[in-house]
């Protein structure tokens, strides 16, 4: 069974689904497996090449043999834009639409569904991830290319390279969702060293037998600088990158930034301008620096020009162009070389605040040490002389003095203790007795005035008041009527005085009756 990878227009999708052709969705392709590819496919196969292996299925993006294909998957087709009635901008294509255009037009196109195309690999260091990208270019032009790993597997008969000049047997593929084309190679020939690739590497051998890549010239980058130099633009990346590195390393560096074109017609006259001008400042070192980017972006740092114009600079140049993968002209020429423009901050800027805390952490731990010693020396000390003093005759004789002290205060208190004891009985025993007397007395009392009571109650003189009177005759009490007799003088005492009488007749109480 062969394993057949097709470029289908989108607008054909639902003709290459009826002859049998599926869409694989992970990696957005449209692929046939089968023995061998139907007729009406064979459009959007161009040379019609066969992976049969053994009769297993051979994954195009893998490599691998496997033992089924992908399920067919439904492609959701976007809805392009309508305009709601009466919208001005109804004429208006939307983005989407625009997109679908082109790609129908690349499509329709039959030159560009096997197109034969020259040039020499840029923008290549070296696969990454299962396919490979790269780009070829002119001196006028540059298109991206892709490769998958699985047309590499039979396609690819050489090591690719930046700077080779190939020859590409291909598809042009148009990506309407980020409105980019790009290059489908189905094969690529090695014909040789691309022109620029030549003029580079001819370039650099003669600045290399002039001596200006020699480490003897090279100029070693100060430790400790005041001030340092950034050739780069104002408005990328890399001057961000340098202050936020500087700013955490050393705040107290002055960076003096020389704006400058990183690409296009004027960057190298710029470039060569902003080198003179901060050479001339007597700085302790320069940065000449921009962000990644293409081969061809990255072109203005291989000017022979510049080269020669760093060689020749008194002050260290310091090289921060593209990325790890990316080798100008500047590189191999300035006295030093890292990766990127924060690599390069860190490699001019020593990193002081780091220092500062380091010190200030050795300095807090020799206080630190240093207070321990002496804590503990002290607490020797401290112990002796508490021994010395424990073992003196005046404090043997302070603490004798103590101990008397302690048992004198303790007998005093004792006799208060004591006195305020029996005190507490006798009070006891005067408050039992004196509690007696009144109870006693209050007895007593309480009879007295029954008995006075009673008496009261006895006495003539109390019913006095009452309005009785106290008879008597010749200073003798009255007690019969046979006591009186008519004509006797009688004398009635009253409460309030007394009152002179004379009997004139004497009834019995039983003559009364009568």
């Amino acid at each position: 069974m062969g394993f057949f990878r097709l470029n289908v227009p989108f607008k054909d999708k639902d003709a290459a689904k009826k002859l049998g052709a599926k869409w694989y969705s992970e990696d957005k392709y449209w692929y046939y497996s089968g023995d061998e590819l139907p007729e009406g496919l064979r459009r959007w196969y161009p040379q019609y090449l066969s992976l049969e292996k053994d009769n297993r299925v051979v994954d195009t993006e893998t490599g691998e043999i496997l033992d089924s294909v992908p399920a067919d998957e439904p492609v959701t087709e976007e809805k392009p834009y309508k305009a709601a009635e009466g919208d001005s901008f109804s004429k208006y294509k939307t983005v989407t639409e625009v997109n679908r255009m082109i790609a129908e037009i690349v499509y329709a196109t039959n030159e560009f569904r096997s197109i034969l195309v020259k040039g020499e690999v840029t923008n290549y260091d070296g696969k990454k991830g299962r396919h490979y990208y790269f780009a070829i270019k002119d001196e006028n032009a540059l298109l991206p290319c892709v490769m998958w790993d699985s047309t590499a597997v039979y396609a690819l008969k050489f090591k690719l390279e930046k700077g080779q000049q190939v020859a590409i047997s291909g598809s042009l593929e148009y990506y309407e969702n980020q409105g980019k084309s790009q290059l489908i190679v189905s094969s690529i020939e090695n014909i040789g060293e691309g022109q620029a690739n030549l003029a580079f590497i001819r370039l650099k051998a003669k600045l290399e037998a002039e001596g200006l890549f020699d480490q003897e010239r090279k100029k070693p980058i100060p430790k400790h600088p005041s001030q340092v130099g950034i050739i780069t633009s104002k408005n990328g990346q890399a001057i961000k990158d340098i202050c936020k590195v500087a700013g955490k390393r050393n705040p107290y560096v002055q960076l003096i930034l020389y704006h400058v074109n990183v690409q296009g017609v004027n960057a190298v006259s710029t470039i060569v301008t902003g080198i003179k001008t901060l050479d001339r400042m007597g700085l302790d070192t320069i940065i000449v620096g921009r962000g990644g980017g293409s081969d061809e972006e990255l072109n203005s740092y291989n000017d022979e020009l510049i080269a020669r114009t760093v060689a020749k600079a008194e002050t260290p140049i310091v090289s921060a162009v593209g990325h790890q993968g990316h080798w100008t002209l500047i590189d191999f020429v300035a006295d030093k070389r890292v990766a990127t423009p924060s690599e390069a901050a860190e490699e001019t800027i020593p990193d002081v605040m780091t220092d500062i805390k380091r010190i200030e952490l050795l300095g807090k731990t020799i206080r630190d040490r240093m207070a321990g010693a002496i804590r503990n020396r002290r607490l020797q000390i401290e112990a002796k002389l508490s021994m010395i003093e424990k073992n003196s005759p005046k404090r043997k004789l302070e603490e004798k003095t103590e101990k008397l002290k302690h048992l004198s205060e303790m007998m005093d208190i004792n006799i208060k203790n004591n006195y305020r004891s029996f005190s507490d009985r006798v009070q006891i025993l005067t408050d039992g007795i004196n509690g007696n007397i009144r109870m006693i007395y209050q007895r007593t009392y309480g009879r007295f005035e029954v008995l006075l009571a009673e008496l009261n109650g006895l006495s003539p003189t109390a019913k006095l008041v009452d309005g009785f009177g106290y008879v008597t005759k010749d200073n003798r009490p009255v007690k019969n009527i046979s006591d009186v007799k008519t004509g006797d003088n009688i004398n009635i005492r009253m409460h309030d005085g007394n009152i002179s009488a004379n009997v004139i007749k004497c009834l019995s109480e039983t003559n009364e009756k009568s």
